[in-house]
């Protein structure tokens, strides 16, 4: 029978227990040398900037107008979410006022034909933050947009380009036929 030291094993466990201490700290210390990401953005808007090739000036007043598009917008969602709530439970009631609801569906149509009207000077409002070659340039992505688009960009599942074309008569059913 072999009796084994148990000097080396204790060494042999010290060291790595040492190691399995030591090498997440160094590894903490070479990734903290890496700069943070700025925050997540959208690719599409990441690739707009460069391609417009955007002052900071312009940058910040594009980030000032979509924060108030947001703020209009938050405001209108809960406007609006308020009037349906009271339609919904003036619909429910039998004995409900019908000018009272017919009030309440005037006052929808005014604040969706402000929306409306606000999303125009809104667009208004951005297209002078841009030069005219960066208009030109936002157009023609635009219209390449479009372009795709109409080629079946956005088909469901397993169509593309290259599928076959859809049925004629698609409602019809066997027993139509």
């Amino acid at each position: 029978m072999r009796t084994t030291s148990k000097r080396p094993i204790i060494g042999a466990a010290a060291v790595a227990l040492a190691a399995a201490g030591l090498l997440p700290c160094l590894a903490a210390a070479q990734e903290a040398r890496i700069p943070p990401p700025r925050r997540w953005e959208r690719p599409a808007r990441m690739l707009v900037r460069e391609a417009l090739d955007l002052t900071p000036e312009q940058e910040k007043s594009l980030a000032d107008l979509r924060k108030s598009r947001m703020e209009e917008r938050r405001a209108f969602r809960e406007e609006i979410s308020k009037l349906r709530s009271e339609m919904r439970g003036l619909a429910q009631d039998p004995k409900a006022n019908q000018a009272k609801l017919d009030a309440l569906i005037d006052k929808t149509s005014k604040l969706r034909a402000g929306r409306e009207k606000a999303a125009f000077r809104n667009r208004i409002a951005r297209d002078k933050i841009f030069t005219p070659e960066q208009l030109e340039k936002i157009k023609a992505f635009r219209e390449r947009l479009a372009d795709r688009r109409g080629r079946g960009w956005r088909e469901p599942m397993g169509r593309g380009r290259m599928a076959p074309p859809r049925p004629r008569y698609r409602h019809l059913h066997w027993w139509d036929r």
